[in-house]
């Protein structure tokens, strides 16, 4: 395939992440009844790691999977759905209101957390 199939996968996993991001984020957060803790936000970061993790070591590591929907999978949909810039914002936000506790546990729960979700991911594809 060509790169024009690449950009399309990028493509279409951008639009369902971003739409997954904004639609999940605000039902985990109403649903939870999280208030100001961006408990949305942390777990989209914690499940994206985990799904980019799974993809990148199954489709480096196998067949089963194409460059194009690789790239897709990691680039768009992945890089669309977690988002680092909302957790700078949403930290600074908590940092800046004197919550330092909640932002402390937020910053740490989706640093540590996402790394271990990459790990977990790549540990699951790694028993495929």
């Amino acid at each position: 395939m060509d790169g024009n199939f690449m950009i399309l996968y990028i493509t279409i996993g951008g639009i369902v992440g971003t739409l997954g991001r904004w639609y999940l984020g605000g039902w985990i957060q109403t649903s939870a009844h999280a208030g100001s803790f961006p408990l949305g936000t942390l777990l989209i970061n914690l499940s994206g790691s985990l799904v980019l993790g799974f993809v990148a070591r199954l489709g480096s590591g196998t067949a089963l999977i194409s460059p194009e929907m690789r790239g897709g999978l990691t680039i768009g949909l992945c890089g669309a759905f977690t988002t680092m810039s909302t957790f700078s914002y949403e930290s600074v936000q908590l940092l800046g209101a004197g919550d330092y506790m909640r932002a402390a546990l937020y910053m740490s729960g989706t640093i540590v957390g996402c790394v271990a979700a990459v790990l977990g991911g790549a540990a699951i594809a790694g028993r495929i």
